[in-house]
């Protein structure tokens, strides 16, 4: 079960994706939490343009016919 959910972090769109916005949010959160003191989710449309940034990478690939790992043109094993 463990290696099943490597293997899908190493190769999902859906994983990459998440790993770009975990690192975006907490960036974000830290430099939230540098500037007023504490964690504030009042500003939560920073947290949705962050989230959406988080997004292109992924998409990128994805739309990518020359990425083979998940992207248009991914080699079927």
């Amino acid at each position: 079960m463990w290696n099943d959910f490597l293997t899908w972090l190493a190769v999902s769109p859906l994983a990459s994706f998440l790993r770009v916005l975990l690192s975006t949010v907490l960036t974000l959160a830290v430099a939230d939490f540098v500037k007023l003191g504490a964690f504030d989710l009042g500003n939560w449309e920073a947290w949705l343009i962050a989230a959406l940034a988080a997004a292109i990478p992924p998409l990128l690939r994805w739309l990518n016919p020359a990425d083979t790992a998940y992207g248009i043109g991914k080699v079927k094993a």
